[in-house]
Order: structure tokens, then sequence, then C-alpha cells
């Protein structure tokens, strides 16, 4: 009989932020409580010199940010290997999205030649919105050096990065503003949430007057956000993963179930708007910066875990034809989000992973350069179109057997040899 292997994924929820989250949004006992005062504190000493502002999802982040230092019409250059939604933000704050490719090779970050080029060659631009994906600290220095000498702030998307360091500083501490994220499916989480870092106490203070109009996030919508995680949750646990879950999303999968199959896309329809959504217009509430914080403790042990799985497949993949592989640091500059690689024939790949008896996925990131929805601010970025085409997560999460990698990397390399 064959056995299913472990999920791709798995969250990072616990039981206790289950009860914690469900007694408070369902009594209204502490739901409101001074836990966001807390989380700001703690996040400040997480990051020396930066002022925490809690926000009700890193994409507001993003959007009071730029609100706060652009003027409208001015330029924002960005990655365009990100979620239509971050485009979305710049152009909500008022600004014009400029995309710099992303580098060559398995970094997926942005290329910050393209953004030296971008600088020199473009006027009006407000603000640099920086990505750090999958948890690797992009080539920022260069970038932050040109700017400076231009008064350009730059902005860090640190949303897939918390607690990453470089040279000893933490993402979304390193430039004039950093966003964080708590969502469902990062690696510290309140269901829903995020930060906003900056060391300008006055951006600090307009990101704050901005929000006293927001009323507090509902219980109803952290309660959504709950069932979701709880659906996931219960999918991926053992016992029903391992007996119908995998079957069938693997039947799905092979034989190109759209219904199932599009469950997994988070960005499946992207369309383009500049008017600010109101079910954006949230603060934090308490409860869920009291789970946050209570993570602080935790988070660290995990990322260790990931680094240590990822060196495992960068040893066993190292040099197979067709595949480039993410940067391997041991310096705390790449916390391994995924092990993300790319993979010439990606989409072959994963259906023989999955024939096979594994569980990965292909990422869903697009190239939102190439976007119909964006058509307007089109520009050629062949490295993301790439990315968006060759880019395969294998798992890293912690509790993920180093025996599930070890036949990760034995179905990639028999792959690799039958095509060759």
């Amino acid at each position: 009989m064959f056995s299913a292997p472990q999920p791709r994924s798995r969250l990072y929820t616990t039981a206790s932020a289950y009860a914690r989250a469900a007694t408070a949004a369902l009594s209204g006992i502490g739901y409101e409580s001074e836990g966001v005062v807390a989380l700001e504190r703690a996040l400040e000493d997480l990051h020396p010199g930066c002022h925490a502002v809690a926000v009700p999802m890193a994409r507001v982040g993003i959007y009071l940010t730029l609100k706060g230092l652009i003027r409208s019409g001015q330029k924002v250059i960005l990655s365009p290997y990100t979620i239509s939604d971050v485009v979305n933000m710049v152009l909500c704050a008022g600004g014009v999205p400029v995309f710099a490719d992303i580098e060559d090779g398995g970094s997926c970050n942005l290329d910050s030649r393209a953004v030296l080029h971008l600088l020199d060659t473009t006027d009006d631009v407000g603000a640099v919105l920086v990505t750090h994906f999958y948890g690797l600290i992009c080539d920022i220095e260069p970038i932050l050096d040109a700017c400076r000498r231009r008064s350009i702030p730059v902005i860090e998307d640190a949303a897939q990065a918390f607690g990453a360091r470089w040279h000893g500083a933490r993402a979304g501490s390193l430039a004039d503003a950093g966003i964080l994220s708590f969502g469902l499916l990062k690696h510290v989480t309140g269901f829903v949430g995020g930060a906003v870092l900056t060391r300008d106490e006055d951006l600090a203070k307009r990101i704050r007057q901005e929000m006293a109009a927001f009323t507090v996030f509902p219980r109803k919508a952290l309660l959504k956000h709950m069932m979701t995680g709880a659906g996931f949750d219960l999918a991926t646990s053992p016992p029903i993963f391992d007996t119908t879950v995998y079957w069938l999303f693997r039947h799905a999968y092979l034989h190109d179930v759209k219904f199932f199959n599009n469950k997994l896309d988070t960005d499946s329809a992207p369309v383009s708007y500049s008017i600010f959504p109101t079910r954006y217009a949230y603060r934090m509430s308490g409860v869920q910066a009291d789970i946050i914080t209570a993570q602080f403790a935790s988070f660290e042990k995990n990322v260790q875990e990931r680094i240590a799985k990822a060196r495992l497949y960068a040893a066993g993949l190292d040099g197979i034809p067709g595949l480039t592989l993410p940067p391997t640091r041991d310096d705390g500059s790449h916390i391994y989000v995924y092990y993300s690689v790319l993979a010439r024939d990606r989409d072959a790949l994963a259906r023989e992973m999955t024939r096979r008896l594994r569980d990965v996925q292909i990422s869903h990131h697009r190239n939102c350069a190439a976007l119909e929805c964006f058509s307007r601010f089109h520009r050629h970025c062949p490295n993301a179109e790439r990315a968006s085409r060759e880019v395969l997560y294998l798992p890293v999460y912690p509790g993920y057997g180093e025996d599930q990698i070890r036949a990760n990397i034995d179905v990639i390399q028999r792959f690799a040899r039958g095509s060759v």
C-alpha cells in the first residue's frame, strides 16, 4: 500500500492561539486589550532604533507608509515578482509603479543594478520598495547608498523575512521603513496582522493619525481567518491528510481538476484598483497582538531548523542540470520560508514528483509587469517572467522529516537523469 508523504506546508498556529483568539472573539472579553502597545514595544526591542506601528495587514502597512512618504503622481520603483495587491497599494497611495527586474539566478530578489539604472533614468522617483523574498535579504546596500544621495526613501517589504539579519540588524530595520507580516501563512502569525517599522518618528505619527479613523478588526472577520486556519490545520493533520486530502489533491493535480488546484493559488484573479478598500481599513485587535508577541520567544529556533534543512537540499541538489538553487547562507541573511528552486522544466518536475508520491508546490507569484491589469505600467522583465514559470517550493518547515527531504532529492535527481 502506498504511503502519503508529509504535506508541503503546515501552519505555525497553536492550540493555545486558537483557544485564546476564539474566546476573545466570541465573548469580547480581552479582544481590545492593551496587547497592541506591548507588541509594538516588543518589536522595538527586536529592532533597536525603530518605532513600531501595528497594522491589520502588511499590504495596509505598504499603503500607509507610501502615503506618508510620497506625493501623488510620484514614481515608486519595485519588483514585479510579487502579489498584485502590493502593486495596488502603490496605486492607492497615489504612486506610479515602475518595475525593476529581479536578479538572474535563484534569489528572486530585486536586481540592484536595475534599480540604480532606473534611478539614473527616471524622473520624480518618490520611493524604492525592495522585497526580501522567501526570507532572503536582498542586495540592499547599493540601493540604500544611491537613494540616500538622492534623498529618496527606501521601504523594505519584509513580509516573508521576519527575523532575517544583515550585519546584525533585522529585516525591516535596514532602510527608512519596513513592513512585516503576521498573516496566516507566516512563521509568526496572528491569523492576520502586520506592522510598520521606521526610524522616522514623524512618519510613525502620520501612520497612527491615519489609522485613528479605522475601526478595530471585526471579531467576525478574525473568526473567519481562524476557521480558514483550522481547516488548513485539520486538512494537513496526519489522519486526514494521509488517508484523504493528499490523495484527493494528488488526483486533482495529475488530472488538472481546476476546482481543487485553484484552491492553492493565493492570487488567482489579479485586478488593478487605485481606491483604498474599506475592507482593509482596520486596526489590529489586542488579542491578535497578544498571540503574535507570545511567539517571539520561539521563532528563532524554527529559523535555525529551516536553515539546517536548507543545507540538506543544497548538498543534495547541487550541480543538477536545469536546476537553479537559492543562495546558501549561514549568517542569518536567509531564513528559508521555503527552499525555493528554479526548475527549467518545473511543471513536468512537479507532476513527476506528485506521481512519485511527493507533495510540493509551484509558485503562484506572477510577473506583475506583464499582467494585463497593469498593462499601462508594462516593462520587459525577463528574469521575473522566468521565475513566474520556474519557481518550485520544497518544504523546510519545522517537523518536516529529513527522510522526506532525501526522498524529494532522490526524485529530483532521477528526473534530471531522465531529462538529460
